[in-house]
């Protein structure tokens, strides 16, 4: 069995390319089989013969259901398996799950930019020029559509590790910058500013607003 693993936390080149292999899967008349929505276990799935005696590939989006008797038993069953496996997961999957892996797998990590990542640290109170300035650097090569999707992620995640740090699904480090980053805003902040972006997320597909006017404004009113 060929295994791929795709991860990392640019989720739009991510998803594009799990896209891609699927269509190539599909075009070539493979069964495809998304393991997180079988009642079958993960090593019952991958057993399993084809109905149809065709090549089958397999996608698992659930990082979760890779436990330590999986790992193992694909370890030692891998190469006398058949088909293809995808192991999708947004973000960092942490390097002893990649180790438990056999060794003949192939990682793909897709990174966001270190431009966009300076960006996000740099949304908070009273910074509103200098966020503004990076968004029309960022506005140069990224559709606002994708930055917007980034801005919401990181109030939602901001938010979460105000309420719930320890359910958040992000390794220790990176929780711990979210706590500092979290720090600036007060919860209600938080929750105002999230509701914000809902509002002009159905505004937008309304066609009732415009979405870079909606964001400048959002950044200079409750960020200044």
């Amino acid at each position: 069995m060929k295994i791929i693993v795709l991860h990392g936390d640019d989720e739009r080149k991510l998803y594009g390319r799990l896209t891609k292999f699927t269509e190539t899967a599909k075009s070539r008349s493979w069964e495809v089989a998304f393991l997180d929505s079988r009642s079958l276990s993960i090593r019952e799935e991958l057993s399993a013969p084809s109905l149809f005696g065709a090549e089958r590939f397999f996608i698992l989006r659930d990082i979760k259901k890779l436990g330590r008797i999986e790992t193992d038993w694909l370890k030692k069953k891998s190469g006398d398996l058949a088909g293809n496996l995808i192991i999708y997961h947004e973000g960092y999957i942490p390097q002893a799950t990649l180790k438990s892996l056999p060794k003949d797998i192939k990682v793909e990590e897709f990174k966001l930019p270190v431009i966009l990542w300076n960006f996000l640290d740099g949304i908070y109170p009273g910074n509103s020029a200098k966020t503004i300035t990076k968004l029309r650097m960022l506005l140069e090569k990224e559709a606002p559509e994708f930055i917007f999707t980034l801005i919401a992620k990181l109030f939602r995640d901001l938010y979460w590790v105000k309420i719930d740090a320890k359910s958040l699904p992000y390794p220790d480090w990176r929780v711990g910058k979210l706590k500092a980053h979290s720090s600036k805003f007060t919860a209600d902040k938080l929750i105002f500013l999230i509701e914000s972006l809902a509002e002009i997320d159905i505004k937008v597909k309304t066609s009732k607003a415009d979405l870079v006017s909606e964001l400048d404004l959002l950044i200079i009113k409750q960020l200044e």
